[in-house]
């Protein structure tokens, strides 16, 4: 695809850009919502740049989980090449999992610490979540990175100038099929907050709706440095246990509800 574009006499990676247009799309989704929400547009604010510097340091650090093998094979490249050792391993790579349960982390780290509601922050930081990883997919898509399996089919696309993706043969851009997944998931998330469903169940659905989409997806994605266990990647994994997470958010707000009408 076009894994960089020519502005100001620099070429800008599309991933970055792409993501950057994401942070946008998300900062404004905060300024329309926050007043609606109940909090302060500062608790707004300093809670997503919580979440976005747990979502940066947990998606660096399980990426150096996924890489754990590769990287003790290549421990010399310590002394011999330092550069080249952490140009592969350190500098470059995300993953997503770890961004999303960092960007909670975080959040759940501001609320704590000045005595909030987790759960309120759900409305309205919770839709920029997957509005960020919508448009990241899309520059992965641009960068030739995350590539789907290899297909013989006109829906297939060479990554000539990717590099990162194999450019011989046509891949599924499984890359794309996430991104508008994820930006149905969004959209989803939105009409649930206005019409003031329940901030759990906005949790439940989104972790539920994701954590299926994504366990699906990987069996498409073609990628080697996803890492594994078992059969199973390590998203897939992640993804098992996020179902079951939404499912007991959604377990435990039916018992909710069920006795406060009892109580009634």
């Amino acid at each position: 695809m076009f894994p960089y574009i020519h502005l100001f006499g620099k070429n800008i990676p599309m991933y970055s850009l792409m993501a950057f247009t994401g942070l946008l799309f998300a900062v404004g989704y905060i300024l329309l919502r926050y007043k609606k929400s109940g909090l302060s547009r500062d608790d707004s604010f300093f809670a997503f740049i919580y979440g976005a510097a747990g979502a940066l340091a947990g998606a660096k650090l399980l990426s150096i989980f996924t890489m754990l093998p590769q990287i003790i094979r290549n421990l010399d490249l310590l002394q011999t090449d330092p550069e080249l050792f952490f140009q592969v391993f350190l500098y470059a790579g995300f993953v997503f999992y770890g961004g999303l349960y960092g960007a909670l982390l975080g959040v759940w780290i501001y609320a704590r610490h000045w005595k909030l509601a987790f759960f309120d922050f759900m409305d309205p930081l919770l839709p920029t979540v997957p509005i960020i990883h919508a448009w990241g997919r899309i520059g992965c898509f641009f960068m030739g990175c995350c590539y789907g399996i290899p297909v013989d089919a006109p829906w297939g696309v060479y990554f000539a100038r990717s590099e990162i993706a194999p450019t011989d043969v046509a891949l599924l851009p499984v890359q794309l099929y996430e991104s508008a997944g994820v930006f149905v998931l969004a959209a989803v998330l939105i009409v649930l907050q206005y019409r003031h469903i329940q901030k759990r169940m906005q949790l439940a659905v989104y972790l539920l709706g994701y954590g299926v989409m994504r366990f699906v997806l990987e069996f498409f994605r073609y990628d080697a440095y996803r890492g594994f266990i078992g059969l199973l990647s390590i998203s897939q994994v992640i993804s098992v246990l996020t179902v079951i997470w939404g499912m007991a958010l959604l377990i435990g707000q039916g018992l909710h509800v069920g006795r406060a009408e009892i109580r009634e």
